[in-house]
């Protein structure tokens, strides 16, 4: 399988943004999070779709959209979740008598009732799609090449010694999110190739075996760095 399998990872291209200088990517995250955030719904919801039209543009697949956003799903699936036993504990505790067949309608007044959770997971979508298109579009060695432009550049502003130490280090822990998602897919996959299912004895087995692999590849990216410099 082709790294771009796995959340957050590289996929070649010969598009404007993967022609796009890497500093000027990283820059636009914190920009458009604060914008997703001051500006009105309706700017992360116009936002959101621009975005995904940019992805569509640049063949990124559904699956592999989806895949990158997951997290973001989840939290909103357990969340909304969470909510909802909360609301029907509490019509529990206050007497209120409520039979099965009224369960749709209240699900369906909950939802209209949480407009701004709703508002919330959207924001948060559209930076995790903005983080995505940025990692799918830039290699880990543009990322931090573009780290230490930017830091030699405020070190020059200020008259500072060149150093890079910040941005390599920053880059080694956002390079470092892609590989992570990249050995637990292998860690799963592997499992499942022997027969495994997905149950909590799969967790019980493979987070020492993932841990042990991600920790293992940080010291040899550490000691690697340390040779460099």
């Amino acid at each position: 399988m082709g790294m771009s399998d796995t959340a957050f990872s590289y996929k070649q291209g010969n598009s404007l943004m993967h022609r796009c200088p890497a500093w000027f990517k990283i820059l636009l995250i914190p920009v458009l999070s604060i914008m997703v955030f001051k500006l009105p719904p309706v700017f992360a919801l116009v936002f959101f779709v621009i975005q995904a039209i940019i992805a569509f543009a640049l063949r990124f697949t559904v699956c592999e959209q989806l895949r990158d956003l997951r997290a973001v799903l989840y939290y909103a699936l357990l969340l909304l979740f969470a909510k909802m036993i909360g609301n029907v504990a509490v019509m529990v505790t206050n007497g209120t008598a409520f039979g099965f067949s009224e369960l749709p309608e209240l699900a369906i007044d909950f939802l209209t009732g949480e407009k701004e959770t709703f508002i919330l997971l959207l924001k948060l979508l559209c930076i995790m799609q903005s983080a995505s298109i940025i990692f799918k579009t830039s290699t880990s060695l543009q990322i931090r090449e573009g780290l230490e432009q930017m830091e030699t550049a405020v070190c020059r502003f200020f008259h500072l010694k060149k150093r890079t130490e910040i941005a390599q280090t920053v880059s080694l822990f956002i390079c470092f999110i892609p590989q992570v998602s990249k050995n637990w897919q292998q860690a799963e996959r592997a499992w499942k190739a022997r027969g495994g299912k997905k149950s909590l004895r799969m967790l019980v087995v493979l987070l020492p075996v993932f841990l042990s692999v991600g920790m293992k590849q940080a010291y040899n990216s550490a000691r690697a760095l340390a040779v460099r410099q």
